[in-house]
Parts: structure tokens; C-alpha cells; sequence
């Protein structure tokens, strides 16, 4: 199609896109600090939080309301435009930023009330992972239109704010992004079905993931296993995240959700023998995708060790 666009060079854009993550860091930061206490009780809910902040950040300023320009774009000089080059609507920079934002804040995101390995995580999981990749793969690969995933569906470009009277055609872009990030998602769904089905150690470990999960003032969990180099002896992590700030006092093993996590893991049987060694971490904080703080303290010791301190 026939228009007079100067599309946007690749080192533009990513500089315009690092001066808005900036500023959104600094909102992020700020926010933080005033509300820490309150987005640590959110726990895994508070990226939701950063997720709308950056959403309208990025939906109101690309469009028309701001001529199509971020605060990281306006000092780049370059704008999101149609192929006629008009800014665009509310709808279409809505379209736009939610495919960019998305993979970056619902990445790793559990669905409430969903077991690990559900069908429901697993397609999540592909979606996002492929639409991150997606994104990256046409920034790089797309170098006839400068069109990344968000632009290609949302049928946006981003180019240089200033015009003259030539008249130029706008090239189609290639089809080998296209092919990389099919290619891409095949690569990551075969490698979820395998994990799935191999993973036979750590999916002992599930149900005690689950349970671990459950306890009181616990927002997140995780539970992993390996094994000392040229040893028999399994080494067995668990992760806790808490919904409230923890206080580091010298002694750990009296913290009640501590000492819930390991007796439920002992219980469970699950370990080879008494040597084997049990680490727990245990923390607090937030991460509203924008800003994060992370606090924690780990408790290392072999399982006999834990069952003389708790008379198991």
C-alpha cells in the first residue's frame, strides 16, 4: 500500500521501550514502597496490579490521546500509526498492548484453584511462553516492516514522527518469523508433553506440593529434588512464599509454617532415608511485575535432624 511512513529503526525502538520500562520501574518503585505490606498479603495476585498499570500506560499513550507516543518513544521521535499513518484508536492500542504486556506479567501465573498439571497450566503456559517468544522473534527477524507480533495483529506500525511528501509502498513482511515462531511453539509442546511424562520424581513430590500449598499465610510453594555429585544422598528443597513480612530472629525452626511444611513432608514418606537433607527457604515480599522486593531466610539440615528438633 501506498503511503510516506519512515518506519522506526530496531535500536529505536528497544531504546524507547527500555526508557518506558524505567519509568514504569520508578512508578513500580514507588508504589511499592508505599503499599508494601499490602501487596505482600496479595501475594501471587499483585502482578495483576503492575499488569494495569502498564496496560493503560501503554494502551492510552500509543493512541490517538497522546499521538500515538509513549514518554520512551516521544524522546525517540517515533510513534504507533495505522498504514495510512494516523494514530490509532483506544481499541486498536488496547489490542496492541495487551499482546505486549501479556507474556511479561501473567508468565509463571497460576490460575487459582488448578493443579500444577492441568490441562488448564499447561496451555497457559504454551500460550504465553510462545507469545513472549513470538514478540522477541519478530523484532529481530521482521526486517521488512519492523512489525513485531502486537503490531502484526493489531495492524500497527511504528515509525518515525516526522513525514514528507514522497511517496513510498509498504513492503509485506517475510515469512520466516513466521516459520521461527511456529516452529518455536512446536519445539515448546513437545518438550511440555515429554517433562510431563518423565518427570516421575518430582511428581511423587505433588502431593506434598499441594498440602504445602494449603497451609495458612502460604501464597506460593515449590518443592525440588537433587542429589549431591558422586553421592546417593538427596538433597530436597522447599520454597515457601508468605502473605505477610517475615522477621529474621536466629531461629527459623520455631516459625509455625515451618515447622507445618517439614512435618508434612515427612509424613508424606516420600524421601529415600533419614540422611537424606531437607532445606527450606522461606520469604516474603512482592512482585507487581513492575517492581519487586524479595526477603528470605533457608533452614538446611538432614531429615533426622529435623525429626529430633520437632520429636517426629
Amino acid at each position: 500500500m501506498k503511503n510516506n511512513l519512515f518506519l522506526s529503526g530496531f535500536w529505536a525502538r528497544i531504546w524507547a521501550l527500555l526508557i518506558d520500562s524505567l519509568i514504569l520501574g520508578i512508578i513500580g518503585f514507588i508504589l511499592g514502597f508505599t503499599f508494601e505490606n499490602f501487596f505482600i498479603s496479595m501475594g501471587e495476585s499483585a502482578k495483576l496490579i503492575g499488569w494495569i498499570i502498564s496496560l493503560a500506560y501503554f494502551t492510552i499513550l500509543n493512541s490517538e490521546l497522546n499521538n500515538g507516543q509513549t514518554m520512551g518513544k516521544k524522546l525517540m521521535k517515533i510513534q504507533v500509526t495505522n498504514i495510512e499513518g494516523k494514530t490509532v484508536d483506544l481499541k486498536t492500542s488496547f489490542i496492541r498492548g495487551l499482546i505486549l504486556t501479556t507474556p511479561f506479567f501473567l508468565n509463571g501465573f497460576k490460575i487459582t484453584d488448578t493443579a500444577t498439571f492441568s490441562v488448564v497450566n499447561i496451555i497457559q503456559s504454551i500460550i504465553i511462553f510462545t507469545l513472549g517468544l513470538g514478540i522477541m522473534v519478530f523484532y529481530i527477524f521482521n526486517k521488512e516492516t519492523r512489525q513485531s507480533l502486537h503490531d502484526i495483529v493489531a495492524k500497527t506500525y511504528v515509525v518515525q514522527d516526522h513525514r514528507n511528501s514522497t511517496v513510498t509502498i509498504m513492503p509485506q513482511p517475510k515469512k520466516l518469523p513466521f516459520y521461527i515462531t511456529g516452529g518455536l511453539l512446536l519445539l515448546v509442546i513437545i518438550t511440555s508433553i515429554y517433562n510431563y511424562n518423565s518427570n516421575s520424581e518430582i511428581k511423587k513430590l505433588l502431593p506434598v506440593y499441594e498440602m504445602i500449598s494449603k497451609q495458612d499465610h502460604v501464597s506460593r510453594a515449590s518443592i525440588s529434588m537433587n542429589h549431591f555429585s558422586g553421592s546417593k544422598q538427596y538433597v530436597y528443597t522447599i520454597s515457601i512464599k508468605t502473605d505477610k513480612k517475615q522477621q529474621f530472629n536466629g531461629h527459623m525452626e520455631n516459625d509455625p509454617i515451618i515447622k507445618e511444611a517439614v512435618e508434612t513432608f515427612i509424613n508424606s514418606n516420600v524421601y529415600e532415608n533419614d540422611q537424606d537433607v531437607l532445606n527450606v527457604v522461606i520469604g516474603s515480599g512482592f512482585d507487581i511485575g513492575i517492581a519487586r522486593q524479595d526477603y528470605s531466610y533457608n533452614v538446611f539440615k538432614p531429615i533426622f535432624k529435623w525429626r529430633e528438633t520437632y520429636k517426629l
